[in-house]
């Protein structure tokens, strides 16, 4: 049955290349006209954009399946269900999903592994019969075929087939039967004397959901799906492709291993909901205090932490020095939040993973086991110490940060305000306008911005659009690629809102639709005369789509006289709305022209009450917030910036604003207003072109360095969620310190959980090109022969012995590495502090998505100490 586990570096090989993994919903579901995602007008799509140096597909989508569309909806379904690489985490139902699938998929192996272990403990197999013969060919015949494929990949061997199936899926299929009759008789055998009922009914139900796996597969094969899934996920497949029951038996025990995953993970979930339903919190309450107890008595860990963080506070000013006035926040808020982190995991990573084996190291877990206390709460209430004092610490830490910061960077603040005051009275207009600069741009990064961003495209010097613009040879990041536009020519950057097809998508695939789409409330306050225009717009849109639904065929009298009434009562709001709207408007007119008289007539505080009765009327302008880079092929003038342009598009009433010229200021904010109007009508969506107009120079963008900016929020709220990222990281590093404790004396107990942390935190990154076998120069072992050989990452090596012999090991290694990748943490992802000292809000709804995230590592983590601390015998 779990044989798949033991042979799952052939059965990925064995699979078609094309089966690529894939983060779409349900294909078939899309064909069927059944896509989550709102539907894209075909005429708001641009031409197809292909990159610079990628050709074109060479092949369109096949067709979808001819069948029912119920079944095509079954079928795409079970594909989501079951196939582990599909995923999406645009949604929150998609994350939770991916990660049922992954924990799954633990909880089998964890499962298959024990039974197997504990068998082979107690003598139930392993005893030298034929079946345990037939494993140990098994474990030969495995390496041979991954030899035999890497010598045939290499030619030094030819292609060789039996009977029309090629030799490697020959000895694939021959392994898997040996490793299949011996795990069998293995896993019955120990079971049945070992296991109770619902053990035995895991087995069974296992078996049949295998069984279903492997009938979905051929099914889909014989319907087509499978086909058009592969070339949905790759659409350089070739068109003549054709797929054999192999295929559909291979595509079949992955989704077969999935759901044999979900029958454990109920067993699992059940019986650890037991276990935690007959915890009681006094009880937890009790370990967590005796917890805090042993940290201040063994180690005096909070105070020392206490002690480092002030010191290292005290001295800060001495030693950060920003390279430019406006940079001062951003600076001192990342090294503040920086100290935390550093402080609060290295605590929690030395104190973790010390506790439970110095305790059964020096017996005094004795006291604690020999009284009504469950293994669950052992696990839980040690964490809940932990991060009692975690959590005691954060809220100092953040109470004195925020003094500090107060004191350095507010205090800066104000007194460059006073010094553009000072300058103003006393006519030193240009030293008072780079002091209003940087008072603006400190002000900012103390703040909680909520940026609206939109989707970033390029248009080149001929017109052509891109999804890149130039590359001018500098550092790009991988996280947000930045490009440039040429000065003085047509090319442009643009931002487009709304709902917008995506400019990165390959080319032969439909573009992934991206949600940009702008909350006009927030820009448009209700009873303003742009509010009065935005609903003339749409009460006016909906009209014409009732006229428009009542001339489409088989409209029924009913359904005619619905849409009568719908007209109607809509026309009527359109003219209440239309007379308030003019009303409005002549009010708005009269004001300006008392303002202008008033302004003239030097009455200042007439001039305060009039603009303060037209702001009633108007909705504030629209602040645009920019940030960009210069790359100069010339020096040009010295003291002469580079000048841009931005202009706006309301793609659905065609009003534009063009001719609004600005000097970028590189490493700056640049803030330029918009009119209100601009959103009448948008339904949401805007286009905004930036140009150069300084020729000879380049004008380098991100998506991010432009964004809408509806208004901003407290920064002191937004430092204490950047210090909940920290949180969130320091219970995942609790989790993890905890379960290395379970079952490992503590020096190994701490380096354990030290690796986590600098795998989670420092090379998720490689494990993720790992994973996609994305790492030049090959796997470990090849590696190693290029580094004895000083042979570079790209050459291809001589198909020598050793060189066969490395890439042998590295097949057979690298799959099982590459699942550490469901095992690590993702600690980069928890961590906001970078939006903070950006100046940027931290969201509710990424702070819950975070949260849901540390508890998807914290919980397995948990569930697996106290399983082992279960089995472990920790007291005499």
């Amino acid at each position: 049955m779990s044989v798949i586990l033991l042979t799952l570096p052939l059965l990925l090989a064995q699979v078609n290349p094309a089966s690529a993994p894939a983060s779409q919903p349900p294909a078939a579901a899309q064909a069927a006209g059944r896509a989550a995602g709102p539907a894209v007008d075909p005429s708001t799509i641009p031409p197809p954009i292909v990159r610079p140096g990628e050709a074109a597909a060479p092949a369109q989508l096949p067709p979808p399946p001819k069948a029912d569309p119920v079944v095509l909806n079954t079928m795409a379904w079970l594909y989501f269900l079951g196939d582990p690489t599909v995923g999406s985490q645009d949604t929150l139902v998609g994350g939770a999903l991916t990660w049922v699938k992954a924990v799954s998929l633990i909880c089998l192996a964890s499962w298959l592994f024990g039974w197997l272990l504990s068998g082979v403990k107690e003598r139930v197999v392993a005893r030298g019969q034929w079946v345990d013969y037939l494993g140990i060919a098994a474990l030969v015949l495995t390496p041979t075929t991954v030899l035999v494929r890497v010598m045939e990949s290499m030619q030094r061997i030819g292609a060789h087939s039996i009977g029309g199936v090629p030799l490697v899926t020959v000895l694939w299929m021959a392994s898997v039967l040996l490793f299949a009759v011996w795990i069998e008789q293995a896993l019955w055998r120990t079971i049945r004397r070992q296991g109770n009922r619902f053990d035995m009914a895991v087995l069974v139900i296992g078996h049949l959901m295998l069984a279903a796996g492997l009938a979905i597969g051929l099914w889909m094969l014989y319907e087509g799906f499978l086909l058009f899934i592969l070339a949905y996920n790759n659409p350089f497949i070739p068109a003549n492709l054709r797929l054999s029951w192999i295929d559909g038996l291979s595509y079949g025990l992955r989704l077969g291993l999935t759901f044999m995953g979900y029958v454990v993970f109920l067993r699992v979930a059940g019986q650890f909901g037991l276990e935690a339903a007959r915890g009681r919190f006094r009880r937890l309450f009790a370990i967590g205090r005796l917890s805090v107890y042993e940290a201040n008595r063994r180690m005096w860990a909070p105070w020392v932490v206490l002690t480092v963080f002030l010191l290292v506070l005290a001295f800060t000013h001495w030693f950060l020095q920003p390279p430019r006035a406006a940079e001062m926040g951003r600076l001192y808020v990342g090294a503040l939040t920086l100290l935390c982190s550093f402080l609060l995991t290295a605590m929690v990573t030395i104190l973790t993973p010390l506790s439970l084996p110095t305790d059964i190291q020096q017996q005094t877990i004795y006291t604690v086991v020999s009284k009504p206390v469950r293994r669950l709460e052992l696990v839980w209430g040690r964490m809940i110490g932990y991060m009692a004092l975690v959590t005691v610490l954060l809220v100092v830490f953040g109470g004195v940060s925020l003094a500090y910061l107060g004191r350095t960077v507010g205090g800066t603040q104000r007194a460059t305000k006073a010094a553009y005051e000072k300058a103003l009275k006393e006519g030193r207009l240009t030293e008072a306008k780079q002091l209003l600069e940087q008072s603006e741009q400190l002000y900012t990064r103390m703040t909680a911005r909520e940026p609206i961003k939109g989707s970033l495209s390029f248009l080149d010097a001929r017109g052509q659009p891109h999804a890149m613009g130039i590359d001018v040879g500098q550092d790009v990041s991988t996280r947000e690629p930045r490009s440039h536009i040429e000065g003085a020519t047509p090319s442009a950057a643009i931002w487009s809102f709304g709902r917008v097809p995506d400019p990165f998508t390959p080319p032969g695939r439909r573009p992934k639709t991206l949600y940009r789409v702008i909350p006009v409330d927030q820009f448009l306050p209700v009873g303003t005369i742009e509010w009065d225009l935005d609903q003339i717009y749409a009460l006016d849109s909906k009209i014409r789509e009732a006229q428009q639904a009542k001339t489409e065929k088989d409209v029924t009298a009913w359904r005619s006289n619905q849409l009568d009434q719908a007209i109607a009562r809509n026309q009527s709001e359109l003219d209440r709305l239309r007379s308030d709207y003019d009303a409005k408007r002549q009010k708005a007119d009269d004001l300006q022209d008392k303002l202008e008289a008033a302004e003239a007539a030097g009455q200042a505080d007439e001039v305060k009450r009039i603009r303060g009765e037209l702001g009633k009327l108007h909705a504030p302008p629209v602040k645009v917030e920019m940030s960009f880079n210069v790359y100069r092929t010339t020096k040009g003038k010295i003291g002469e910036p580079v000048y841009a342009e931005i202009s706006a598009t309301n793609p659905y009433t065609r009003a534009q604003i063009e001719g609004d010229i600005f000097p970028v200021r590189e490493y700056y904010t640049n803030d330029v207003y918009l009119p209100a109007s601009i959103l009448a009508g948008s339904r949401g969506a805007l286009r905004v072109e930036i140009r150069c107009l300084s020729p000879t120079q380049y004008l380098g963008m991100a998506e991010s360095d432009l964004f809408l900016l509806p208004r901003s929020g407290r920064f002191e709220i937004n430092y204490m969620k950047g210090l909940f990222g920290i949180w969130l990281q320091a219970m995942v590093l609790t989790a993890i310190g905890v379960f290395a404790g379970t079952f490992l004396s503590w020096p190994v107990a701490l380096l354990t959980t030290i690796f986590f942390f600098i795998a989670g935190q420092l090379a998720f990154g490689f494990l993720v090109d790992f994973t996609r076998q994305a790492v030049m120069g090959g796997g470990p072992f090849e590696s190693l022969i290029r580094l004895l050989t000083h042979d570079n990452q790209m050459s291809e090596l001589a198909p020598t012995a050793g060189v066969i012999l490395a890439k042998t090991l590295d097949s057979l290694v690298m799959p099982v590495m590459s699942m550490l990748i469901f095992i690590v943490p993702n600690f980069n992802v928890l961590d906001v502090t970078n939006m903070v000292a950006d100046g940027f809000a931290v969201g509710w709804g990424l702070l819950g998505v975070n949260t849901l995230l540390a508890l998807g590592y914290a919980i397995p983590f948990s569930v697996a100490a106290y399983y082992i601390l279960k089995k472990r015998e920790v007291a005499a």
